[in-house]
């Protein structure tokens, strides 16, 4: 059984079946360990809440932390699939009910089948990240782009530090370390001294005259 779940404030919509979903409703956010530990699904998806334009908020690395404790808890795949359309369609589908259904159980039913039909569209919560090794960077602007091992912040030292990441829960443990990630090339300002990265053709522009480009290579590649 996959549970597709759109995680509120105060209720969480729900969305359970095999291949299309059966059963559908809401329950409480201080239930739903409890509801997902007695229902014991085989497979577990969040509504991950983006900003419009698809950048990271306080809202998206509130969903995957719950979403990391219910992984590690419950120790079944846990998977984070972008819920902006899901909520769209959900309010329109609820105009057409006249309110007879729950538009966070609606939410829940469009991204299970988001799941089901797009499963390379999604990112997915994971017990163990490849160690990326670098040398010791002193410099006044690093960027570190779409590395997928945080702890490289330990061997850095700069005045400047961004971070952009595009997996949500990588960005999620940076997060945890830095106070800002962003998501998109677009929207980083500014040239750097440093870049670390696995893809220095998507941000040579980015770097100042005469700085440079150290290739990230993790332990598995």
């Amino acid at each position: 059984m996959i549970i597709a779940i759109d995680y509120g404030k105060k209720r969480c919509g729900y969305a359970a079946g095999v291949m299309f979903p059966s059963k559908v409703g809401v329950v409480d956010r201080e239930k739903l360990f409890t509801f997902l530990k007695d229902l014991n699904p085989e497979k577990i998806v969040f509504g991950l809440p983006f900003s419009m334009s698809g950048r990271y908020s306080c809202q998206t690395f509130e969903v995957i932390e719950v979403a990391q404790s219910v992984f590690k808890k419950l120790k079944k795949p846990v998977f984070l699939v972008d819920e902006r359309l899901s909520t769209k369609m959900a309010h329109s589908i609820l105009k057409e009910s006249k309110g007879k259904i729950a538009v966070d159980a609606v939410s829940a039913s469009i991204l299970f089948e988001n799941f089901i039909n797009s499963p390379t569209n999604l990112y997915r919560i994971r017990e163990e990240i490849p160690r990326v090794s670098i040398e010791r960077i002193e410099a006044d602007s690093v960027l570190v782009h779409n590395v997928e091992d945080p702890t490289i912040l330990d061997n850095i030292n700069a005045r400047k530090l961004d971070v952009m990441e595009y997996d949500p829960y990588i960005a999620y443990l940076f997060k945890k370390r830095v106070r800002f990630v962003e998501r998109f090339e677009r929207f980083l300002e500014g040239k750097y001294d440093v870049i670390v990265t696995p893809e220095p053709e998507k941000v040579k522009e980015l770097l100042k005259d005469g700085g440079r480009i150290i290739r990230a290579r993790s332990s598995v590649g």
